[in-house]
């Protein structure tokens, strides 16, 4: 049986499995990913794979990672990361694990979701812009003509850069992302109890704090879509990420606000959220290994 080890490292965890030959989860892993100054990613990957390696019996190993970062992809190196992930810029998976193996697939975490959406889900739509919010903000642009696209440096789609406000030195991803919204949370209620979860649960109960704390984040969530509808003129855009699991309730903070930043009468793509969720990275990992 041809299995293979894929890996989603994020800034909160790095996620890890194996998959058999029709892309189902044999195993399943989770751990916090590590602070990258005393304790290192790489070192938890290497430790990850040699795991996998030696519990599956596996030769050769084939290996999938889907990484946060502007990803190099011929040379599996991150090119460029903020500093939401310290010392992270330059980090190299195909070398690390040259004495593991050869078979070294790697790609941005945000082009991996979308693999594994497409995977997953069959759209009719033939330009897809898929959008994660998460600890930051990530975006990807697929066309059923030359699939992902990719710049010519390994740099497009990273929209959460953009929308720099001068006044509050902040960008795109520094209001919208979902930690942001957690940070706006913790500003709001005293308790340490209210999360991202609950929130969505106490607006929908009627709680008009909750309500309105979700409309001004989504607002702001709105005006990096209303960009993409201008930049990519996409036929679909997605929005994934854990927070996504909300579905039509995360949906209506941010839809009606989209046309907000938009010149009047000027339509945008229908907007809507992912089918895979969270298994979506690791899925599009796995669909970067040709055996």
């Amino acid at each position: 049986m041809s299995y293979k080890i894929v890996l989603d490292v994020g800034g909160t965890q790095i996620k890890s499995a194996v998959l058999d030959e029709n892309a189902n989860l044999v195993t399943f892993n989770s751990i916090p990913t590590p602070n990258n100054i005393t304790d290192f990613i790489l070192d938890e990957v290497i430790q990850i794979v040699a795991q996998y390696k030696e519990l599956y019996h596996l030769d050769p190993v084939y290996v999938g990672i889907s990484s946060a970062g502007v990803i190099n992809r011929d040379t599996g190196t991150v090119v460029y990361s903020s500093p939401t992930i310290a010392n992270f810029t330059g980090t190299n998976y195909k070398q690390a694990l040259s004495h593991i193996t050869p078979f070294v697939y790697v790609c941005n975490d945000v082009d991996a979701a979308l693999l594994g959406e497409l995977h997953t889900y069959q759209y009719a739509q033939q330009q897809i812009f898929c959008l994660t919010l998460g600890t930051g903000i990530g975006g990807a642009f697929y066309t059923s003509e030359t699939g992902l696209y990719q710049g010519a440096n390994s740099r497009a789609n990273e929209i959460g850069y953009m929308l720099y406000r001068p006044d509050s030195e902040t960008t795109y991803e520094q209001r919208a992302a979902t930690s942001a919204l957690q940070t706006q949370i913790t500003h709001q209620y005293s308790s340490t109890d209210v999360d991202v979860k609950s929130l969505f649960l106490q607006a929908k109960q009627g709680d008009e704090t909750a309500s309105a704390l979700l409309h001004t984040w989504g607002k702001d969530v709105a005006e990096g879509v209303a960009q993409i509808q201008l930049l990519y003129d996409p036929a679909l855009i997605l929005i994934g990420g854990g927070i996504s699991a909300q579905g039509d309730q995360l949906l209506q903070y941010i839809v009606p606000y989209v046309s907000y930043f938009l010149p009047a009468n000027y339509e945008h793509a229908p907007i809507q959220t992912t089918h895979a969720l969270n298994n979506a990275a690791l899925l599009g990992a796995g669909s970067l290994i040709t055996l």
